[in-house]
């Protein structure tokens, strides 16, 4: 594997993880990654790189072991697809593009389920040694609190993998076969990389070894060339490269820019330069020296930065960026970057909060037109101990969906990182140790494939509270259109389109399965559901958001007061201010933006359940709708699981819906993933109830059953080392309409 210098390695990657994850209070649960694998562990074969098929392949694997008793496929909603005997070789009977989980399991029964902390089977993860080189032989010695029973953990596991399919496609190259481009990799993958389209790479160089840099990059330079760069000139494709552990050596940065720049345009120096420096600082000390570096060896070279951890509001974002931007760090930009943790997270208000916030800092200082690049996000599958694709896949197109529309395209937006390299403190990763893929991959194709050739014309208006519910864009170009819809993180939502003709419409899903929906009267009924759904009008076809007409919120009026059962002090920290008032003030607070205690959400304070949340309005009123708004599952934040709405009739509750929402999580080691739990749960957090027959009332309840354990489905998620929280009921907001 190929050495990677700061920021790529240890030292600059711990200051993130600091930043993005010891946010709550509560420290990450006991357990992690499993630290050590069965002994003649089966390594699944597909004879292709990453395990990548196109629609028409038939999709086969090689099972080199013994006494093997069955295999079973899932797909990216956890459904089993297909199952049978796990011969030497096995032929998997599935067609449709998408996203799939292989298990293989040998003969023996799995033992009984262990009692106890499941801390006593898995190593400690504070215990690691933070190091990008964590090895398989570092990881096998490392200290537990006692000799676990690996076959309690293992149970009947024999290997698994996952695999992707992918429409075929002329406008993209084919995948080259698995050994095809050798001397690449470390870190990268810049075959896959091109192949998807999912962005650009950010290329590492280091200026104080600009020969090594030049070996190392130049393969990657080359593959840039063959798989990515020529394919769509309506959405140019340009290549960046940032010198992570800083610029002083000016010697060296001009090297490595004169060798490369035929081939990359964007320069970025020193990553995250808020971690030990002011905004001041930096522009004179740093970036004024390394902009009149690169300008002197090519003045249509571009300078990217300044490459913060965040925009979010505090020292670390936007108020160093101001200080930057005072200093007259603009002059020395042709382009803005940054990071974007604690960003997204899964929540497009937060996403359209620090892109609003970014904004207009810009726009105070003139230059809210400039270009802009995201230079690292990942987001999660392998929750360390918990393996919750889900979370990748919605929280990434989340983030694609909304930068879209602030004038940040695909091609400007780096996902980090490609492969499983060693290490672990921050698994942000889309490919495994064994080259298989977690979701980013196939949703950033399918992205990739919709959007070809085409540019952002415009954002849909769903109306008031449509525009909470739902994402929607329209994308033109010189032959055809599409548009794309995303809602909040509703799995069952549905947006209305007006058609001018025809009587169907076409749509395509999040991994590219196609499929159409009726047009009646000029009307059609969208799902739209907590991935994106892309609408693909015929020729002579246009469609419109009807946006929500739904009167005013019912809740927001005065007199309304909510109440519910359970202490009202806040269940982790007395000092937080959980007035329940504020699932009722018409805001969605989001401690991630400020990380601030009255920021935190509502949270409840039961021990058992079924617990109850009651909205009392002043006098009966006709509701025909209700909206309700948890979090986005992760660490503290929770969602729910199994409810009741209820409104009250004569003294007495009755129930008018009840939603239950499948944890779809269980015990399972994944050897590639060094994983003891896999979590298929939605990720649901919006949940909406339309009425067939409206009720008149003065008071609605909640009657909660089930939530879950912060940001793990269950508690299993918990005791393999998950990134969740207490298990208690979080409310961001209740909505009631009457029309």
């Amino acid at each position: 594997m190929r050495s990677v210098p700061p920021p790529f390695g240890m030292r600059a990657s711990l200051a993130f993880v600091s930043f993005f994850l010891g946010l709550s209070s509560l420290s990450p649960a006991a357990g992690g990654w499993v630290g050590k694998s069965p002994p003649n562990i089966l390594t699944p074969d597909s004879g292709r790189r990453s395990h990548v098929f196109y629609t028409g392949d038939p999709v086969k694997f090689q099972l080199p072991g013994k006494g093997l008793d069955r295999f079973e496929v899932r797909d990216y909603w956890g459904d089993v697809v297909d199952q049978g005997p796990a011969d030497g070789s096995i032929t998997i009977n599935v067609k449709n593009p998408g996203w799939y989980k292989l298990y293989v399991t040998k003969h023996n029964q799995p033992p009984p389920k262990p009692k106890g902390d499941l801390d006593l089977l898995i190593e400690d993860s504070a215990k690691k040694p933070a190091a990008s080189t964590f090895t398989d032989k570092d990881r096998q010695a490392l200290p537990v609190k006692q000799e676990p029973n690996w076959e309690q953990i293992w149970g009947n596991i024999a290997g698994t993998t996952t695999f992707v399919i992918f429409r075929r496609d002329e406008r993209f190259p084919e995948l080259p076969h698995k050994d095809a481009f050798p001397g690449g990799g470390g870190t990268t993958d810049q075959v896959l990389r091109g192949v998807i389209v999912m962005g650009p790479q950010r290329h590492s160089v280091s200026a104080d070894k600009p020969e090594e840099s030049i070996k190392n990059l130049s393969v990657d330079i080359s593959i840039d060339r063959a798989l990515y760069l020529p394919f769509d000139p309506v959405r140019p494709r340009s290549l960046m490269a940032a010198f992570g552990g800083g610029t002083k050596n000016t010697e060296g940065v001009r090297r490595l820019v004169e060798h490369f720049k035929s081939d990359i345009t964007y320069w970025e120096p020193r990553n995250e330069p808020n971690f030990g420096s002011t905004g001041a600082k930096f522009v004179e000390n740093e970036l004024k020296p390394f902009h009149e570096t690169v300008k002197a060896v090519d003045p249509k070279l571009k300078v990217l930065g300044p490459g913060t951890v965040t925009i979010g509001p505090g020292s670390s974002g936007l108020l160093w960026i101001e200080d930057f931007l005072k200093a007259g760090g603009a002059q020395y930009l042709d382009a803005f970057s940054f990071h974007a943790y604690n960003c997204v997270n899964g929540d497009f208000w937060l996403a359209r909060k620090a892109m609003d916030s970014l904004a207009a800092l810009l726009k105070k200082y003139n230059i809210e037109n400039i270009e802009k690049w995201q230079t690292e996000q990942g987001f999660f599958a392998c929750v360390y101990g918990s393996y919750q694709p889900r979370l990748q896949g919605r929280w990434t197109m989340v983030e694609m969906m909304v930068f879209e529309q602030y004038g940040l395209p695909k091609e400007h937006n780096h996902l980090w990182y490609d492969r499983s390299h060693g290490f672990w403190n921050f698994p942000t990763w889309w490919e495994n140790n064994d080259g298989g893929l977690n979701p980013a991959a196939p949703l950033m194709r399918v992205w990739a494939e919709e959007l070809f050739g085409l540019k952002f014309a415009r954002a849909y208006d769903f109306g008031s509270p449509g525009n909470q519910l739902y994402i929607g864009s329209h994308f033109t170009g010189a032959d055809r259109e599409i548009a794309a819809f995303m809602s909040a993180g509703s799995t069952d939502g549905r947006v209305e389109l007006k058609v001018n003709n025809g009587t169907k419409l076409k749509i395509v899903s999040a991994f590219g399965v196609e499929s159409e929906i009726p047009v009646q009267n000029g009307t059609a009924i969208l799902p739209v559901p907590e991935l994106p759904v892309y609408v693909k009008p015929a020729k002579g076809q246009s469609i419109e958001v009807v946006p929500t007409n739904w009167g005013p919120n019912l809740a927001r009026r005065n007199g309304v007061t909510a109440t519910s059962s359970g202490l009202p002090a806040h269940p982790v920290k007395a000092e937080i201010d959980n007035n329940i008032s504020k699932i009722i003030n018409g805001e969605l607070e989001n401690w991630y933006w400020t990380q601030k205690n009255e920021d935190q959400p509502w949270l409840s304070n039961v021990d058992t359940f079924p617990a109850w949340i009651d909205i009392q309005l002043p006098e009966p009123q006709q509701i025909t709708r209700a909206v309700i708004y948890a979090a986005p599952p992760w660490q503290w934040q929770s969602s729910l699981l199994d409810y009741e709405l209820q409104y009250e009739d004569g003294g007495k509750w009755v129930t008018l819906e009840r939603v239950v929402e499948a944890p779809k999580t269980f015990r399972i080691y994944s050897p590639p993933t060094r994983t003891s739990v896999d979590s298929f749960y939605s990720d649901r957090w919006v949940f909406q109830h339309h009425l067939t027959k409206p009720v008149t009332t003065s008071k609605i309840r909640i009657l909660v059953h089930e939530c879950t354990w912060g940001g793990g489905a269950t508690k299993d998620v918990t005791e393999a080392g998950g990134q969740t929280g207490p298990h208690q009921i979080m409310l961001r907001e209740i909505e009631l309409y009457g029309k």
